[in-house]
């Protein structure tokens, strides 16, 4: 059954990350997408957080750490799912798959704990897709160089990209694009996440899927996100 909204799929690796997961969600949570009919409505915002086999402790410590955050946006629902199981040691590409898996809207991402979002940056990304019916919106993010002292991050200075990112060109930038796909314009055999790129497996979904689908480009030359570096 299809769900009205967004899905956003969101990996943990490490209990260590636990405070850039509290400022990417703090972001996500700024991301009001009005629906189209109804302007003082938002369309639901479901976040799927992907625990890379945590203890039963570990699992706690993130779901108090996360629950302050909750009452911030009554539209946004978030979700924790802990892979348990010993196999396979990597859970890199595993982790997105099944985000991929448990989630039931038709628009659908993915995002870095390092990844912070301007406000309205999805809904930009959903209008462009209702407004061309591409099969993938993608907006421009840069990296920046952080320090961070204690809970308090500290940005440094602006990297920039090798190159924009343009279907064309596979090589893709420093920073990827944040990106929203519209799944009901893409075969479900294209829909998954491969292991042995070596800009790794969000770049290699996001390569393989504008070289064969219409891609919409407006939002690279806007400013949508910032992929934090230490």
């Amino acid at each position: 059954m299809e769900l009205a909204g967004l899905d956003v799929v969101i990996r943990l690796h490490d209990i260590s990350e636990l405070p850039r997961l509290d400022h990417c969600l703090f972001s996500l949570l700024g991301q009001s997408i009005p629906v189209t009919s109804d302007a003082d409505h938002c369309e639901p915002l479901w976040l799927h957080l992907m625990l890379h086999r945590f203890s039963f402790a570990e699992a706690q410590v993130v779901r108090s750490a996360t629950q302050a955050l909750r009452p911030l946006d009554k539209t946004a629902s978030l979700t924790m799912h802990n892979w348990e199981l010993p196999e396979p040691f990597d859970l890199r590409v595993p982790l997105l798959n099944w985000g991929l898996e448990v989630t039931k809207c038709r628009y659908f991402t993915c995002i870095g704990v390092s990844d912070l979002l301007l406000p309205g940056a999805y809904a930009k990304l959903l209008a462009r897709l209702r407004l061309t019916g591409a099969a993938m919106a993608v907006g421009r993010v840069i990296t920046q160089r952080v320090r961070w002292w204690g809970d308090v991050v500290l940005p440094l200075v602006e990297i920039p990209p090798r190159s924009a990112f343009v279907p064309s060109r596979p090589e893709g930038a420093d920073a990827l694009p944040v990106f929203l796909l519209d799944r009901a314009r893409l075969p479900t055999h294209d829909l998954v996440f491969r292991v042995g790129h070596p800009d790794g497996e969000v770049a290699e979904f996001m390569q393989r899927l504008s070289s064969q689908y219409e891609i919409d480009t407006r939002y690279m030359t806007d400013l949508l996100g910032v992929h934090q570096v230490l």
